[in-house]
């Protein structure tokens, strides 16, 4: 409300402004803004912490995930195997595949109440807190598989941290599986010159800094520089391409 011929609004009017802009979306009259908002919810970004957090023992609580940093790995194990047995068994399975030492999973309830992580290695149980940090996050990795509610997409921030080379490969696997079978979209942040060179070309993506300004472009806008087919045809006389982790070390990708 206003009056005419007044330049500025009365106190009433500020309070009405307030209010109106305050009401909630009334979810039935605003479909699309709901649904984006259910969508944002249900996304989960990971940077798993294995030096302290995935080790330790934890309350005995019912979880739906292993938590940001994995703080919540032995509890959602231990739910898994409680109410969902057949889910902890697949995840124990793989772990298997992907870790050969590895004969299986221990959850346990200590006296003082607390949830254990053990892996059997060689029909040894080794507690979690002496296991390497790359075994946590495989087994971190695996664990998210068996979420009670899958979101729908899923960031990992430099999933290959603290993991053997070697066993860089069994990541990109499991990330090459889950474009097939998954419903889950997986966006992965790294700094590994090897795990690019595993990955379809068709999902990778180059982030750089330039002019104080970030910019991702995919992979295939590299052209000859980029694609290895490409290379063939335009260096003459190399006999062997370098793959993106050379040319990742080379700074090719740098802005």
């Amino acid at each position: 409300m206003r009056l005419e011929g007044q330049s500025h609004p009365t106190g009433y009017d500020r309070y009405m402004d307030r209010t109106i802009l305050s009401l909630p979306h009334y979810p039935p009259h605003y479909p699309h803004l709901t649904a984006a908002r259910r969508e944002l919810e249900s996304w989960l970004f990971f940077y798993f912490e294995p030096r302290e957090r995935m080790r330790a023992a934890g309350p005995v609580k019912e979880v739906r995930h292993i938590g940001l940093m994995g703080e919540e790995l032995a509890a959602h194990l231990n739910t898994l195997r409680a109410f969902k047995p057949r889910q902890f068994e697949d995840i124990e399975k793989a772990m298997r595949l992907l870790l050969p030492d590895v004969d299986g999973i221990n959850v346990e309830v200590s006296d003082l109440g607390e949830v254990e992580l053990f892996v059997r290695e060689n029909n040894v149980p080794i507690p979690a807190r002496v296991l390497s940090e790359g075994t946590l996050r495989m087994l971190g990795i695996l664990a998210l598989t068996g979420a009670d509610e899958p979101p729908s997409l899923v960031g990992f921030e430099e999933p290959e941290n603290g993991v053997h080379p070697g066993r860089i490969e069994l990541i990109a696997e499991f990330l090459r599986t889950q474009m097939f079978v998954g419903t889950t979209q997986y966006i992965v942040t790294t700094h590994s010159p090897i795990l690019p060179d595993l990955l379809p070309g068709s999902s990778l993506y180059a982030a750089r800094k330039m002019d104080r300004e970030t910019h991702i472009d995919a992979f295939a806008t590299w052209g000859p520089i980029g694609q290895r087919k490409d290379n063939d045809r335009a260096i003459e006389g190399l006999e062997s391409i370098l793959p993106v982790s050379e040319r990742i070390r080379r700074g090719d990708f740098n802005g």
